[in-house]
């Protein structure tokens, strides 16, 4: 049998976990206490502690107590898949996948469930630490505002200058008795300027109709003004709306993706689409969780340093991953990770713009 980096730990967890729950458990004293009763499940005939067809306990508890304790024993057992999925995760990711992959599925936490978990965990993370940066968000919005209305000022007092001198032009074309006509034209420019600077000043919220994207006046594109304009007066909605959208399009990621890992490997035979799938959703799962640390240790204000270290782990576990997952050599695994890091950034740009886009109308 083919074994793994970390197989040994997992073992030896697996087995002090079963020694903690058999003695936890005890003997079976209640055999007899619920032989020939019916399961109040299915009223099947028990000669045991468990129904033979569906396996529920024959004791059935009417205790709050016990209802506590069934809580604390799912938790515990979460725990037990947990405890072998996600240090391998971080640790041994390319090993985790091929073995999910081989057939381990009742070691591990399925790639499915663990990605909503960790999607759930990211965006909790996101709500639990935005108040840390609410007071950043508001002083950058202050910032912005305080920035927009000093530039408007700033060009409403040069158009005046410009009407100044205009006019001074003007007085002096009249008394030295030449043509005015010039002089009145630039005249009549500066003033029209200076009332355009004027509406600007007085209705900031109206700036993005001179604003150009792609060359293309904005006017032209109501649907793209109204949508700027919505996502400026209202920040904290179209925000709100990003964090639902985002987590209930984040299984699209999965899809997407596909397609280019399927285009590193197709020539490979003994590769199924299944295995990609498995390989996205344990590599996106870790990139939730790495989101998430991220998220808390810029909320509280961990060094630059730290954060710098901590951003080259993306490419260090895909490499990690890709490498044990399809058993590659440093050289294919390392221009496939190139690649691939390329197309994920391509995605996950595209993917927030089409949140962004759906969240802000």
């Amino acid at each position: 049998m083919q074994t793994f980096p970390g197989a040994n730990a997992m073992n030896a967890v697996s087995k002090v976990t079963n020694v903690l729950r058999f003695k936890k458990a005890g003997p079976k004293h209640h055999s007899a206490a619920h032989a020939n009763t019916q399961c109040g499940n299915c009223s099947t005939k028990i000669n045991g502690n468990f129904c033979h067809v569906c396996g529920q306990s024959a004791h059935v508890h009417h205790s709050l107590l016990h209802l506590i304790e069934e809580m604390v024993h799912g938790l515990w057992h979460f725990d037990a898949k947990g405890w072998r999925t996600i240090p391998m995760l971080f640790a041994f990711p390319g090993e985790l996948t091929r073995r999910y992959i081989d057939g381990q599925r009742v070691r591990f936490i399925s790639p499915l469930a663990l990605f909503l978990f960790t999607v759930f965990f990211m965006f909790f993370m996101f709500s639990l630490t935005g108040s840390h940066n609410q007071d950043k968000e508001d002083s950058v919005v202050k910032f912005a505002s305080t920035s927009i209305e000093q530039g408007l000022g700033k060009d409403l007092e040069l158009a005046t200058t410009n009407v100044d001198k205009a006019q001074a032009n003007l007085l002096a074309a009249q008394k030295n008795g030449g043509d005015v006509s010039g002089s009145q034209h630039a005249l009549d420019e500066a003033i029209e300027k200076q009332k355009v600077r004027q509406k600007d000043v007085g209705q900031t919220n109206e700036f993005t109709d001179h604003l150009v994207l792609g060359g293309m006046d904005l006017k032209e594109q109501q649907w793209v003004k109204k949508t700027i304009k919505h996502a400026i007066d209202n920040p904290e909605i179209v925000a709100y709306k990003m964090k639902n959208n985002a987590y209930k399009f984040a299984l699209l990621l999965v899809p997407i993706s596909l397609p280019f890992l399927w285009l590193m490997f197709f020539w490979r035979k003994g590769i199924t689409m299944f295995d990609h799938a498995v390989f996205s959703f344990y590599s996106l799962s870790f990139m939730a969780l790495w989101v998430s640390m991220m998220n808390a240790l810029i909320a509280f204000h961990v060094t630059s340093a730290a954060l710098i270290v901590l951003a080259f782990l993306p490419p260090i576990h895909m490499y990690r991953q890709l490498k044990s997952t399809y058993q590659l050599s440093h050289l294919s695994t390392l221009w496939r990770t190139v690649f691939l890091s390329f197309i994920a950034c391509i995605l996950l740009t595209i993917f927030m713009l089409f949140v962004a886009a759906v969240s802000a109308t």
